[in-house]
């Protein structure tokens, strides 16, 4: 052996030897085992053993399902129907094996770590039984040093294994144990009160009103061989306080673990800030010196906190915000945490960004009233929330899950361009929905650098739960670990117990079957706000969504979900009779686009009524019902293309009418969080970005809607009201011009007027007569645009006087043409012209599944008579040859 190898205590593992870690014999080590595994049934079927499965390659990360469609063993379960076919999975134990091997004897506290198993797992490392788990949403560690096998060849050779137990059998168990034992219950039901209950895993995966049922399991998160010959960095938080001369002082806290032996080892901690410049962009304010502090002795967890003062703070501050300048992205501050010996040798490091920003949830009676307001203050500024719900962006989240703990792992591209795309449309809050998971740490990354504040749900969502005992105490661990991981992220806004629990349990979901008392209330009313309020003190907790008042849906309290529209009166155009604080909930379903049908159905599929099309409906509205929502406004559906075209449009305009409502209700109303922003496979949902990260007509509606300055139109009877809102930090100023034009381009009548609104507000500019167009309803259209004196708060918006499907539309003569971009050769632009009005311009190039990457990309539009449209397309490199036949331009 290498003597200067065993100085660096180098460590294999897996077949295939790891890079050399160059670190000295003091610092803590992290080794992936991420080679060579394999699946199979844990118990043979009990059949002949020739129906048996051979042991099968296995990815980790990964899900069993994954794992058997790589062998062929199943079918893609999003392929048609094969969702049903794949069901027996679920049913089945399965059991993961590898090797690794350890060349070098281990520090005393060498620990196997599971950043993630899915779910119910026994884990054995060399025939012997080291640990137990039960919850998908936190890590575990176990002692292994005395357990390892230390040489070179086979004596080194380690052999891990982890059962993994149906987590739907050991939900039925341990609910019939439940209520066996005398406690409070309600009959079993299957989505209110089932197996789910009872597991700790993302509930989506038993299937949802957009989502299959895949329950799966698997090593969804990496696993690590984590050695501590001295001590390492577990966690850590920081908080800031503004002075009134304007400084900012950092208070750090970090905790940390001393090894087996290195308990009275002299340490210290010095904690580095620096500021993040963003590509070009470079900020040249003075940088605080490093503070350095000793790190007390002894065993257990360990605290160590340090401060840092900034003389001259830039704020973080959320997406289309910021008042103290321009900058396209938000402040952020590098911050590094060194653990090291006295003499200066290295023994661990975090280093992470973090904002300074006050963020506040402000609850105050209302003056004129009952009730009391519900809205964000962020750095001092009432801000109206502009977003959507987050869910996991796929059925098996280990195809995205890679930063969770371990930085070697490659970022996850489909949640950059999905975050991307919320900024894009001008989001500045994500709510991360109860039913999913925790996301991974790049996705909370994003949102920091994008500006995109987070909602968080704990993960509990439509059901009843256990919580007293063994089940409380589970809860309570939980949310530490998660709280721990999260708080320092500045994007996050709010912690929240449960999605739609409350008002469950308030309304009577179960009907005869309510149980004697709200199961779960202890969770969210006593051991969630408990944990946050001792791990992250600063950070508000709100204990359900919808919560407040006697009613948790109310409209004069709390935030609340408006499905009485989708599944009540069944037309988006009473949106704007609710009044309600804050819309944390609410939509209109629609199609996924034709790339994401081609990619999940069969040519044999593809019509609006075929039985797979229909399998990917789950919202359970019946199809028929569905259908007959677009036809109040929208031609019927006769082609798959129509199907996508009108239920989108459809949508487009639901969204459309209730958040440019509740946005002219800005001073009572301070937020609008549409159901949902994106899609988990192949479906008819109500996202606005589909599975394959197609954007519908509703995202592209939503970049209107959500534009700092929004001009809409409100009409009474025979005369339309203008209103700007104004989400700026400074009022505007300009002209509005009102104008009735027949699709031919003649102008039936025109209103101009000076307008002016001021700082963060909202109020009407404007009316307009319709007598000009009476009995020529179906042949006009309304255009307003707003001109600002600084000519870039510009906003414009069309109202259709008849509905949609009853226009007389005339041949718009489109023209397109596609042609390389001349500043930039590699890309390519289209330009699309009407020769008369176009409605609901819609483009495409067929057969591809374009992902649009440029902010200067529209879709969904309307063209006047003469207008043109020019698009940036990016790099077409890969149809470059076939771009004129492939491209498709359609309009109502």
């Amino acid at each position: 052996m290498n003597p200067e190898r065993r100085r660096m205590g180098f460590l294999r593992v897996g077949a295939k030897p790891f890079e050399d870690i160059q670190m000295n014999s003091v610092t803590t080590r992290r080794t992936t085992i991420q080679n060579d595994w394999r699946v199979k049934e844990a118990t043979s079927r009990g059949t002949s053993s020739a129906s048996d499965l051979p042991w099968l390659p296995a990815a980790v990360p990964g899900h069993v399902h994954l794992d058997l469609m790589r062998a062929g063993v199943i079918t893609d379960p999003f392929y048609r129907i094969a969702e049903r076919s794949a069901a027996w999975v679920d049913e089945t134990d399965w059991v993961y094996e590898t090797t690794f091997q350890v060349e070098e004897p281990v520090a005393a506290s060498t620990y196997l770590v599971f950043h993630g198993l899915d779910t119910i797992a026994r884990i054995s490392l060399n025939d012997e039984l080291i640990g137990e788990t039960d919850n998908m949403f936190v890590p575990h560690e176990f002692p292994v040093a005395s357990k390892l096998r230390v040489g070179t060849g086979e004596a080194g050779q380690n052999a891990l294994r982890i059962v993994f137990s149906s987590a739907l059998r050991v939900g039925r168990e341990r609910q019939k144990e439940w209520t066996d034992a005398g406690n409070d219950s309600l009959a079993p039901e299957w989505f209110l009160w089932g197996p789910r209950s009872f597991v700790r895993k993302a509930q989506y995966m038993y299937g949802w009103d957009w989502g299959p049922e895949l329950v799966s399991c698997g090593i969804w998160k990496p696993v690590e061989l984590v050695e501590v010959p001295t001590a390492r960095l577990l966690d850590w938080k920081y908080d800031t306080t503004f002075t009134p001369d304007g400084k900012a002082i950092v208070r750090i806290d970090a905790f940390f673990e001393r090894g087996a032996g290195a308990e009275e080892a002299p340490l210290t901690l010095t904690a580095a800030i620096s500021e993040v410049g963003w590509q070009s962009m470079e900020y040249d304010d003075p940088i605080p010196s490093p503070v350095t502090v000793e790190a007390p002795t002894g065993s257990g967890r360990l605290q160590i906190s340090s401060t840092i003062t900034i003389d001259l703070p830039r704020r973080w501050w959320p997406n289309t915000h910021n008042p103290e300048d321009d900058r396209l992205h938000p402040a952020l501050y590098t911050l590094r945490l060194a653990l090291a010996l006295a003499d200066g040798e290295p023994v661990d490091e975090k280093t992470a960004r973090i904002g300074l920003r006050t963020v506040e949830l402000i609850r105050e009676p209302d003056p004129d009233g009952g009730g009391e307001s519900f809205k964000f203050r962020v750095n001092g500024q009432d801000t109206f929330m502009k977003g959507a719900n987050w869910i996991p962006a796929d059925s098996f989240p280990a195809r995205l899950e890679h930063r969770s703990g371990v930085t070697s792992f490659p970022t996850d591209r489909r949640t950059e361009q999905l975050i991307f795309a919320a900024c894009d449309a001008g989001f500045n809050m994500l709510r991360v929905w109860g039913g999913g998971l925790y996301e991974s740490d790049h996705f909370y990354e994003l949102c920091d650098e994008h500006g995109i504040l987070v909602w968080q749900d704990f993960p509990y969502g439509c059901a009843y739960y256990p919580d007293t005992g063994t089940y409380s105490d589970a809860a309570r661990r939980e949310a530490v670990s998660a709280i721990r991981r999260l708080r320092t992220h500045p994007s996050l806004a709010l912690w929240c117990g449960n999605n739609e629990n409350d008002s469950m349990h308030h309304d009577g979901w179960s009907g005869a079957n309510e149980p004697p008392r709200y199961l779960g209330e202890k969770l969210y009313h006593e051991i969630l706000p408990a944990a946050v309020e001792e791990g992250d003190p600063g950070r508000p907790y709100w204990p359900s969504s919808p919560y407040g008042g006697e009613n948790p849906n109310s409209q004069e309290w709390g935030d609340r979900h408006d499905w009485d529209v989708w599944h009540g009166v069944g037309d988006w155009i009473h949106y704007p009779a609710d009044d309600s604080r804050f819309l944390s909930e609410f939509g209109f379903a629609s199609s996924c686009s034709l790339p994401a049908w081609e990619k999940c159905l069969a040519v044999a599929d593809r019509w609006p009524r075929s039985p797979a099309v229909r399998w990917h409906d789950k919202t359970r509205k019946g199809y028929d019902t569905y259908l007959g929502f677009i036809g109040i406004h929208f031609p019927e559906p006769r082609t798959l293309e129509d199907l996508v075209y009108y239920s989108q449009l459809n949508q487009a305009e639901a969204l459309k009418c209730g958040i440019e409502h509740w946005r002219r209700r800005k001073g009572r109303c301070w937020g609008t969080l549409f159901w949902q922003f994106n899609d988990c496979w192949p479906v008819q949902s109500w996202s606005v970005v589909d599975s394959e990260l197609q954007q519908k007509a509703a995202y592209y509606a939503a970049r209107r809607f959500y534009q700092p300055v929004l001009l809409s139109l409100v009409r009474g009877g025979n005369r339309v009201e203008a209103h700007l809102t104004n989400d700026l930090a400074h009022a505007i100023r300009g002209e509005v011009s009102l104008t009735i034009e027949t699709f031919e381009g003649e102008v039936a009548a025109r209103v101009s007027t000076p307008a002016e609104i001021e700082a963060n507000g909202t109020g009407p500019v404007a009316t307009i007569d319709l007598s000009s167009a009476q009995g020529r309803e179906r042949d006009v259209y309304l255009h307003a645009r707003f001109e600002a004196e600084d000519e870039i708060q510009a906003a414009e918006n069309y109202l259709f006087l008849a509905e949609p499907k009853d226009l007389r539309l005339p041949d718009p003569g489109l023209e397109a043409r596609v042609e390389r971009y001349a500043q930039h050769p590699g890309n390519w632009t289209l330009t699309i012209k009407a020769r008369r009005f176009a409605a609901y311009v819609w483009w495409r190039f067929d057969g591809v599944t374009y992902q649009d990457d440029s902010p200067s990309t529209d879709n969904f539009f309307h063209l006047r008579p003469g207008e043109e449209k020019i698009m940036g397309l990016g790099d077409l490199e890969a149809i470059e040859d076939e771009i004129s036949g492939r491209l498709r331009v359609r309009s109502l």
